[in-house]
C-alpha cells in the first residue's frame, strides 16, 4: 500500500500576500486558494503512483477546507493526534505552510502563535512547525517528502531535510506582505514537487529528534508564561518567560506541543 499523508496550513498558500487574509472578508478567498494548493498536492501523489492520498485541515482548528471541493479521490485525517494514521504511509508533506517564529524576510513567521509565542525549542535548538511534522513522522519512519510555502519556509526545509522537494509560491516583503508567484504556475509547481517527492522518498531520510528530549516554549511576556503554567502545570519553568517538558519518545504530535 502507497499511502501519502498531507498536512496543510493557511499562511504558505499561494496568492495569500497579506496578513489581512488570515481573517475577514480575505479568509474565505485563502481558504478557497488552499483546496486549490491541496488538490494539486493530491494529484502530484497520485501522478507518482500514491495509492491512497490523506489530508489534514491543519490550520487553526480545522474547519478552513470545504470538503467538497477536495479531490474525491483523498480521504481526510479526522485526528492527527493518532499514530495509526501513518500505518503503510511512505511519505508525508504539508501545503501552505511558513517559516519558524524569528525567521527575517518570511511571511507572517511564527510558531504555534504569534500572538503569545517567542521561541520554540528541542534539546535547546531552535525550531519551528516543519520540524514538529518532520519529528513526528520520523518517529514511525516516515520522510517528509515535500512542502509548500514561501522562500523562507522552503530553505529553512532544504536546511533540516536534505533533497526534500520544495515549492516556493511567494516571497515576503517585510513579515505581513507577500508577492507570490502566478496562479497557475504555483499550482505548477505544487503538483510537480509532490510528485517529485513522492517518487524519490526512498532516497529522503526521515527526520528523527534525540530522546529523552526537552521540548520548550518561551512566550512573549511573563503573563503569557503565567497563563500557560497554570494550564500545563507538569511543565517546568525555566524563567519567567520558558517552559519546558522532558519527554522520552515522540508517540504522538503533542508530545512535541503543549499538552
Amino acid at each position: 500500500m502507497k499511502k501519502v499523508i498531507i498536512c496543510t496550513d493557511l499562511e504558505g498558500v499561494s496568492l495569500v500576500d497579506s496578513v489581512d487574509m488570515m481573517e475577514g472578508e480575505g479568509y474565505a478567498f485563502a481558504c478557497r486558494r488552499l483546496e486549490e494548493d491541496l488538490n494539486a498536492a493530491i494529484a502530484g501523489c497520485f501522478d507518482a503512483g500514491a495509492e491512497e492520498v490523506w489530508y489534514l485541515d491543519g490550520h487553526g482548528g480545522g474547519k478552513n477546507i470545504d470538503r467538497s471541493r477536495v479531490d474525491p479521490r483523498a480521504r481526510e485525517i479526522l485526528n492527527f493526534n493518532d499514530p495509526s494514521i501513518f500505518k503503510d504511509c511512505i511519505a508525508y508533506m504539508e501545503v501552505g505552510l511558513h517559516a519558524k517564529a524569528g525567521t527575517r524576510n518570511a511571511f507572517l513567521e511564527h510558531t504555534q502563535s504569534s500572538k503569545t509565542v517567542h521561541d520554540y525549542r528541542i534539546n535547546g535548538v531552535a525550531y519551528g512547525e516543519f520540524a514538529q511534522g518532520a519529528a513526528y513522522c520520523g518517529a514511525y519512519g516516515v520522510p517528509f517528502v515535500m512542502v509548500s510555502g514561501d522562500d523562507a519556509l522552503c530553505a529553512e526545509a532544504s536546511a533540516l531535510v536534505p533533497g526534500i522537494a520544495t515549492a516556493s509560491v511567494k516571497r515576503a516583503v517585510g513579515r505581513n506582505k507577500a508577492v507570490c508567484v502566478e496562479s497557475r504556475e504555483a499550482l505548477r509547481r505544487i503538483r510537480e514537487a509532490a510528485r517529485d517527492g513522492v517518487c524519490r522518498a526512498g532516497e529522503i531520510a526521515p527526520w528523527t529528534i534525540t530522546c529523552p528530549a526537552e521540548i520548550s516554549f518561551s512566550f512573549h511576556f511573563v503573563w503569557h508564561c503565567d497563563d500557560m503554567e497554570r494550564q500545563f502545570p507538569h511543565w517546568k519553568r525555566l524563567d519567567g518567560r520558558t517552559l519546558a517538558k522532558t519527554i522520552d519518545r515522540v508517540d504522538t504530535y503533542m508530545d512535541l506541543n503543549l499538552a
